[in-house]
C-alpha cells in the first residue's frame, strides 16, 4: 500500500506514461508491430481494480478506441470498445464514451438517406452521454442504393445532412474525419441527384475539420458517384480502376492541401495524370509528405512518362513508396526532396538503377535525413540475380549517408555477402536490419554483429550454426559479441529444427541483451523444451538462458 501511495502521488503525465508501458512496450514498438491486442487489453485490467485514479487512466486506454455500428436491418445497432479486456464486464457505454478518442462508424448509405439512421441516433440510449472528446472520426459507408421515389430530393437532401449534423453534435472536437466508400457499396440508380446527395453527407462531416481522409475504391457501381465539390483533402487512398478520370480530378483539387496519399493503380498509363492535369498542367504537391503508389496486375509494358526540370511536384516528401515498378522515365519522385526524405521503399531494377545514378539522384550524400531504406526485387521470381555485387554495395547501400534501417526483401540471399554491410563505412549507425528472405550463418553473422556495434534488431529468415564450437568455446571467445543486440526475429515458415535453437543459443550467451525473439508461434514448446535440456547440460548459463525462454511470439 505505500508504494501505491507513492505512485498516486506522482503527477498524472507520469502516470499516463506509465500506463502506456504497459499498454505496449515502447522498446519493441521501434521493431516491430506484432503484439497480441489481446494480451495488451488483459495487461490494462487489473489497472481498473485498483482504485479511483488508476481506474480513469487505464479507461482512457481501454475505451479510446471505439466502434459504432448503425443497423435499421438487424435492429443491432453496437457499440464496442475494442480494446476492453476480454476478461472484464464491458459497463454500459454510455458511462465509458467520455474516454474514446478515436470513433469507427459503420453505416447504410440508405438507412441515412431515408431518415432511419438519424432517428436510430436520437434514440439510442448511449446517445445522451455523447463521446464529448473524440478527435478521429471514420465514417464507412456501405449498402446497396437502388433508388426510387418514395421521397423528394429535398426531403433525402435534409436527411443526409440531419444525420450529419447529428455526428457532429455527438462528436463535437473529431477534427480529423475519414470517409471511406465501402468496396461493395453500390449505386444500383446513378444519377446527378444521387451524386448530389452523397456530396451533401460529405460536405457536412468535413465541415470545420482540420485534417480530412478519404478512401475511395470505384467499383463498376460507383462510377460518376464520387463526391466531385470537396476540396481540401488532407489524406487520400484510392484505387484508380474504374472512373479514373474522377478519381484523378479528385486528387487535383486538393493537391495544394494533401499531407499523404496512397494511389494503387490498374494501369501505369493513369500514372502522369498523378503530376499532370488532363490539359497538360502541372500539378504540384507542396505539403504532401507521405506517398505510396502500388499496383494492382502487372501491366504490359508502356512508355514511361517525365516532368520537366522546372517541374517539382514533391518538395516536402518525408515518406516514399513505390511498391511498383518505378513509374516514370526520370527522377520525378525524388526532385526537390533530397532535404526531407526520411523514408524510401522501392521495388529495385536495372533500368531504374541506371537512371538514378545517371542523374546523381543519390551522389554526394545529399540525401542526409534518410534514415529508413527497404528494397525489394521487381521479380521476387526470378532465379537470376539482376542486381551485380558492385552495383549493390556501390549505389543501394550509399543512397544515404547515415542509414539507421535496412530492409532487403529477395534483392540480396546469400548470407556469404552479409560482408557488403559491415564493410560499408556509412552503415556504421545500423540499428535494425532485415533480411526475411535471407538463411544466414552464425559464421556470416558473428562479424558482422561485431562491426555493426549499433545493430539492435536483426530479421532473417534462418539462423543455422555453422561454427563448430561447443557453447563454452564460443562463450569464451566471442563474449561479448554485441551489447546492443536486443531482438532477433525469425521469419521461418517451415519446421522448427535444433540447428535454428541452437544458434539462438549461442547468440544469447554471447549477446547479454538479447532477451526477445520473434519466431512461428508453433515452435514455442520445440524451443522452450530444447531451452529446457541446454540449461541441464549448462547449469551455468541458467539465468542467461532462461531470460530468453520466456519470449515473444509470432502469431
Amino acid at each position: 500500500m505505500p508504494a501505491l501511495l507513492h505512485l498516486l502521488s506522482l503527477p498524472v503525465e507520469i502516470l499516463l506514461k506509465i500506463v502506456s508501458y504497459v499498454d505496449k512496450p515502447a522498446q519493441l514498438e521501434r521493431y516491430t508491430t506484432q503484439f497480441s491486442s489481446e494480451d495488451t487489453c488483459n495487461q490494462i485490467a487489473p489497472l481498473l481494480s485498483v482504485c479511483e485514479v488508476l481506474r480513469a487512466l487505464a479507461l482512457e486506454r481501454a475505451c479510446a478506441n471505439c466502434s459504432i455500428e448503425i443497423n435499421d436491418d438487424s435492429g443491432q445497432n453496437l457499440v464496442t470498445f475494442e480494446d476492453w479486456p476480454k476478461c472484464q464486464k464491458l459497463p454500459h457505454a454510455s458511462t465509458i464514451a467520455k474516454y474514446a478518442r478515436r470513433v469507427s462508424l459503420k453505416v447504410d448509405f440508405w438507412d441515412i438517406l431515408n431518415g432511419d439512421a438519424c432517428e436510430i441516433l436520437e434514440n439510442a440510449a448511449w446517445i445522451q452521454s455523447a463521446f464529448p472528446n473524440v478527435v478521429k472520426l471514420n465514417v464507412l459507408i456501405i449498402g446497396n442504393f437502388i433508388g426510387g421515389d418514395f421521397y423528394t430530393f429535398e426531403a433525402k437532401r435534409q436527411n443526409m445532412i440531419q444525420f450529419a449534423q447529428s455526428i457532429k453534435t455527438i462528436m463535437p472536437k473529431a477534427s480529423k474525419v475519414k470517409i471511406e466508400l465501402d468496396n461493395g457499396l453500390k449505386f444500383i440508380e446513378k444519377s446527378q441527384a444521387t451524386s448530389q446527395l452523397l456530396n451533401s453527407l460529405v460536405e457536412t462531416l468535413y465541415r470545420d475539420s482540420a485534417q480530412r481522409y478519404m478512401k475511395v475504391y470505384v467499383n463498376e457501381f460507383q462510377i460518376g458517384m464520387l463526391p466531385n465539390c470537396i476540396t481540401d483533402l488532407t489524406h487520400v487512398v484510392a484505387s484508380v480502376h474504374h472512373d479514373s478520370h474522377a478519381t484523378m480530378m479528385l486528387l487535383h483539387k486538393s493537391a495544394r492541401s494533401l499531407l499523404s496519399l496512397e494511389m494503387q493503380f490498374h494501369s501505369k498509363t493513369h500514372v502522369s495524370y498523378l503530376v499532370s492535369g488532363y490539359d497538360g498542367s502541372a500539378i504540384e504537391y507542396p505539403h504532401l509528405y507521405k506517398l505510396v503508389l502500388s499496383e494492382w496486375t502487372i501491366d504490359v509494358p508502356h512508355r514511361k512518362p517525365s516532368t520537366g526540370n522546372k517541374h517539382i511536384p514533391f518538395p516536402k516528401l518525408k515518406q516514399l513508396s513505390v511498391n511498383m515498378e518505378y513509374p516514370f522515365s526520370d527522377e520525378t519522385l525524388f526532385k526537390g526532396n533530397s532535404r526531407t526524405l526520411e523514408c524510401l521503399m522501392m521495388r529495385l531494377d536495372p533500368i531504374t538503377i541506371d537512371m538514378l545514378r545517371t542523374s546523381d539522384t543519390f551522389a554526394n550524400g545529399q540525401y542526409a535525413k534518410l534514415r529508413n531504406v527497404s528494397v525489394k526485387s521487381l521479380d521476387p521470381f526470378s532465379e537470376v540475380q539482376s542486381i551485380s555485387d558492385y552495383i549493390y554495395t556501390s549505389f543501394v547501400l550509399k543512397m544515404s549517408p547515415a542509414l539507421q534501417v535496412f530492409t532487403d526483401n529477395a534483392v540480396l540471399m546469400d548470407h556469404s555477402k552479409l560482408s557488403f554491410f559491415h564493410k560499408c563505412p556509412n552503415l556504421t549507425g545500423l540499428r535494425i536490419l532485415n533480411l526475411p528472405e535471407m538463411t544466414v550463418h552464425m559464421s556470416s553473422l558473428v562479424p558482422l554483429l561485431k562491426s555493426l556495434r549499433q545493430l539492435e534488431a536483426v530479421e532473417c529468415k534462418y539462423i543455422l550454426d555453422d561454427l563448430g564450437m561447443t557453447a563454452d568455446c564460443v562463450r569464451s571467445t566471442y563474449y561479448p559479441l554485441s551489447t546492443r543486440l536486443k531482438f532477433l526475429s525469425l521469419a521461418a515458415y517451415e519446421d522448427a529444427c535444433d540447428d535454428v535453437f541452437r544458434s539462438i543459443v549461442l547468440l544469447a550467451l554471447v549477446c547479454p541483451a538479447l532477451m526477445r525473439c520473434h519466431m512461428p508461434h508453433d515452435w514455442r514448446e520445440k524451443f522452450n523444451s530444447y531451452v529446457d535440456s541446454t540449461i541441464e547440460s549448462f547449469s551455468l548459463y541458467q539465468d542467461r538462458l532462461s531470460a530468453i525462454k520466456y519470449i515473444e511470439y509470432k502469431v
